[in-house]
């Protein structure tokens, strides 16, 4: 046929004779006065009326007619077909082929072909995309309200260079166990298509009111019976079990075990087991009854039953019924039943019921139940035993060890109550602890004491210091059910003899808290207030 400018029904006409056979239409899917112009050879009646309608209309068989209908926009049609490589010609598997007003969506099985069933509405075309990783998306549009087959040929996309991006939900292994590999797939064909949603509802992921495509919503309100699984969240989201979020969450997430962002949180956690964020917390709340993890930095509030674990900059608090830990700086306040960690520097406080660490400088203060550790200490060290590889702070424990530039010594002395006395002198000459033990073997005045105190050093030069130290004693008579308590201020002049010892002496003042005392028989038996003197050797 070759025709210009000609009636419609005339080339109808034309086509039935040659075809032998009647056309049956009404006046709503033909008007008969239209003017078409066609050229057609060897093709078949329905490409010549595709041809003709522009791919409009639908055509039914009955006898020896054909019936000409227009789109049925009451019911559903199909869009099935191929996908296929622009330059090698080859199938493509695992494509997403997806409608974005309907969302709808279905991917490409091996062979590379899809059907994907669509609901009639008042638009006459619907636009069908095809997106697939390392390919450029590809949109056509299609007439709607009848099925039709169609191939769709996609470009690859040209080689960028990209830059490093976080590990996505989907590739943790929570991801790959709650998620279909389809689910993960379409992620990372659909990583630039996103929408907004004011509800939706889930029983599982992929089994929702966003159906397959709820990987790619960001929604306002959401409520999963057993888990979820979105684009992100702005408002408020509730999991009987679960949430899974790929992107940003702006609001509160409360699940019944987990819940896991793959981007920012800004808001609340709220979690029966564990909390997990890719990212970061940029201001907010965590809450676990177990675990909360956070893969970027913590600004907010982490409270966990066990364990919590940021792995960038801590700015804000910690709590933990046992671990807490950090990878970079942390800004605030670290408290923990067992240990706190922290690999960068700590500029706030820390206490822990066993142990601190601060594997870089630490500026605030560690108050722990056992230990202590800071490789540069430049603030305040409560605990039994303090570490530090360098200080220009304060330690306060029994033992307090300064790997350079410490105070380490042992002094064996003597003075007006006790004949013999050994101290074990750590930390800084800014401040150091004693542990002291001393007796006195005299018949009629035996004595034994031991306690602890603090002491200060200043240097005049090399040779020459000045040490003040402040002792509480325990003083045993005979009684261990009695011990009357002796404070002693010693102040002493040291001279340094050599690298490893020194000789001091001085004055000492005692103060005892009770003065009358029942000692056994050999014991000193009367303790007063009084002003003696202090001598020994140190060294180290």
């Amino acid at each position: 046929m070759n025709v210009k400018k000609q009636p419609l029904v005339r080339v109808l006409n034309d086509i039935s004779q040659q075809g032998q056979f009647h056309f049956s239409y009404s006046s709503d899917a033909v008007r008969n006065d239209s003017l078409v112009t066609l050229s057609a050879q060897h093709k078949t009646v329905k490409q010549v009326l595709d041809m003709l309608f522009a791919n409009s209309r639908q055509y039914r068989e009955v006898s020896d007619h054909i019936i000409i209908q227009a789109p049925d926009l009451s019911r559903t049609y199909t869009i099935s077909g191929y996908v296929n490589d622009r330059e090698t010609g080859m199938r493509i598997t695992n494509a997403t082929v997806y409608e974005k007003q309907q969302f709808i969506s279905t991917l490409t099985n091996d062979q590379g072909f899809f059907r994907i069933k669509l609901k009639s509405t008042d638009r006459y075309a619907a636009a069908i995309t095809v997106s697939k990783d390392l390919y450029r998306d590809t949109t056509l549009t299609v007439h709607a309200g009848y099925d039709q087959e169609m191939d769709v040929t996609i470009k690859p996309a040209p080689p960028v260079m990209l830059a490093p991006v976080n590990i996505g939900v989907e590739k943790t292994w929570l991801g790959h166990f709650l998620l279909s590999s389809r689910q993960r797939m379409q992620s990372l064909n659909l990583s630039r298509f996103f929408a907004d949603k004011p509800f939706q509802s889930s029983i599982v992921p992929g089994l929702g009111s966003h159906g397959r495509l709820d990987g790619q919503v960001i929604n306002k309100v959401s409520f999963n019976l057993l888990g979820g699984y979105a684009a992100g969240l702005n408002g408020v989201e509730v999991g009987g079990i679960f949430n899974i979020n790929k992107k940003d969450v702006v609001g509160v997430e409360t699940a019944g075990v987990f819940n896991m962002v793959g981007g920012n949180v800004t808001g609340v956690q709220l979690a029966g087991v564990y909390n997990s964020v890719l990212d970061a917390i940029s201001g907010g709340v965590q809450a676990g009854g177990v675990l909360n993890v956070v893969k970027g930095r913590t600004r907010g509030v982490q409270l966990a039953g066990v364990y919590n674990r940021t792995r960038d900059t801590l700015q804000g608090m910690q709590a933990a019924g046992a671990i807490n830990s950090t990878k970079k700086i942390m800004e605030g306040v670290q408290l923990a039943g067992a240990l706190n960690l922290s690999r960068g520097k700590v500029q706030g406080f820390q206490a822990a019921g066993m142990g601190n660490v601060g594997r870089d400088s630490v500026q605030g203060m560690q108050i722990a139940g056992l230990f202590n550790y800071a490789k540069t200490l430049k603030g305040m060290q409560i605990g039994i035993v303090n570490i530090a590889d360098t200080s220009s702070g304060y330690s306060l424990g029994l033992i307090n060890i300064i790997k350079k530039g410490g105070l380490h010594q042992l002094a064996i002395s003597a003075n007006e109550t006790t004949l013999l006395n050994v101290s074990v002198k750590t930390g800084t000459k800014k401040l150091y602890g004693i542990l002291t033990a001393g007796m006195n073997p005299v018949p009629d005045k035996k004595t034994v004491v031991f306690g602890y105190g603090l002491g200060n050093a200043i240097s005049f030069s090399n040779k020459l210091l000045l040490t003040t130290e402040l002792t509480s004693l325990n003083v045993y008579l005979g009684d261990w059910e009695h011990l009357p308590l002796m404070v002693r201020l010693q102040p002493a002049l040291n001279y340094r003899l050599g690298k490893i010892c020194t000789l001091f002496a001085g004055p000492a003042v005692s103060i005892f808290a009770e003065q009358d005392t029942q000692a056994k028989t050999g014991y000193r038996s009367k303790l007063t207030n009084n002003i003696g003197w202090n001598a020994g050797i140190s060294i180290f």
